[in-house]
């Protein structure tokens, strides 16, 4: 119920990188923001608010994140209710090439593989057409990349779990059709899971071999 409090970008490699980039004035997207917490965390740490985004699909939750931190007369950051799906939103017409750093936290393993490409390249979209952005972020991985049927809040449903290699090769097949060339960092990680009789299994979905994936992708 609370893991939106576990901020999960600061804690990346490339964090002081974000925040240099950032405070100089290059633009920020939370795909997914949720109640916008990692917003709010770059701003506490002198990211100017204007330079920032979060869009998700349900708008309730970004009024609640307002309500949470109590700033909605003082953030300045645009918050873009969207489904990413939808190439005629409100997230492509005012962001489409404008965005230089992307992150995308527990976003991706919410649809199987297919859907994921979708995803990919409206993230494209986004993110400017030269070398230097990079997509940030983590999800449920798997030490056997494939289709697990899991639940979650909107119920049971086939999603797709990658491990380094897939990953890797998953943004090799977006470059290849989209034109653009991606560098993949990933790892997967023990963060999040619990051990049962039947090994690693993820903390709320049973899903055994279950890992945190954690990763960089950057436009060359």
């Amino acid at each position: 119920m609370f893991r939106f409090l576990d901020l999960s970008l600061k804690s990346t490699d490339v964090y002081p990188e974000v925040l240099s980039r950032l405070k100089a004035g290059e633009s920020f997207l939370d795909l997914g923001c949720c109640f916008g917490q990692e917003l709010r965390q770059l701003v506490y740490d002198g990211v100017p608010s204007e330079n920032l985004y979060g869009s998700d699909l349900r708008s309730e939750f970004i009024q609640l994140g307002y309500q949470l931190f109590g700033d909605k007369d003082t953030i300045k950051a645009t918050f873009i209710p969207s489904d990413i799906f939808d190439n005629s939103s409100e997230l492509q017409k005012q962001l489409a090439s404008k965005l230089d750093i992307i992150y995308t936290g527990s976003f991706f393993h919410l649809f199987d593989l297919e859907e994921q490409y979708r995803v990919a390249r409206q993230v494209i979209k986004l993110i400017r057409a030269k070398p230097g952005g990079i997509i940030i972020g983590r999800q449920v991985g798997n030490i056997e990349s494939g289709t697990y049927n899991s639940p979650g809040y909107i119920g049971e449903r086939n999603r797709f779990r990658h491990n380094e290699q897939s990953w890797k090769e998953f943004w090799e097949k977006i470059g290849k059709e989209t034109g653009t060339k991606w560098e993949v960092k990933a790892v997967l990680d023990n963060l999040w899971m619990k051990k049962g009789p039947e090994g690693m299994l993820s903390e709320n979905r049973g899903e055994r071999g279950a890992r945190r994936l954690r990763f960089i992708v950057k436009r060359l």
